[in-house]
């Protein structure tokens, strides 16, 4: 997860520069529907990428519980992991918030151009709620990648097998 995060996370930043791009072109009904695509396409995988962080993060924690548990092994670290979990769940959530102002904000445009102003601001503080999040979410993923290391270490000493 370490070594894939950076690159969903660029992936997704491209995506969300292309619908940015693409809605500063639009003019009535022209480019809308490519811009609509787009915009609800990145919006789509920016939820993914929280899912499966959320997903590594519960799985982590579930895989680590039975370690410490069946190991007897100190259970601090999974304190720790746990901590990370709320941590990043926090984030996720903050994420999700601007990700629906954005899809609101969208469709009020789309009914009346007004709401124009809003949808970007809505945009521009989806991009900064995501980036912060993501960047905190890396650095959990990283310490919680250590602690499941060390985790492992501990109990195959536990159990007498080599470290791998």
């Amino acid at each position: 997860m370490v070594q894939v995060f950076p690159a969903l996370v660029i992936a997704d930043g491209l995506l969300f520069l292309g619908a940015i791009c693409l809605g500063l072109f639009v003019r009535g009904e022209q480019f809308y529907p490519q811009h609509f695509i787009l915009g609800l396409f990145t919006i789509i995988v920016t939820v993914l990428i929280h899912v499966v962080v959320f997903t590594y993060f519960a799985a982590g924690g579930k895989m680590i519980s039975q370690a410490v548990f069946i190991g007897h092994l100190d259970q601090e670290p999974l304190h720790r992991v746990r901590r990370h979990k709320a941590k990043v769940t926090r984030c996720i959530g903050m994420s999700f918030l601007s990700l629906v102002s954005i899809v609101v904000f969208g469709a009020l445009v789309e009914k009346d151009p007004s709401w124009q102003w809003w949808h970007i601001a809505a945009v521009l503080i989806a991009i900064t709620t995501n980036a912060v999040s993501f960047y905190v979410q890396y650095n959990h993923i990283v310490q919680n990648a250590q602690t499941t290391a060390k985790v492992f270490e501990q109990y195959n000493a536990a159990k007498g097998k080599p470290a791998s």
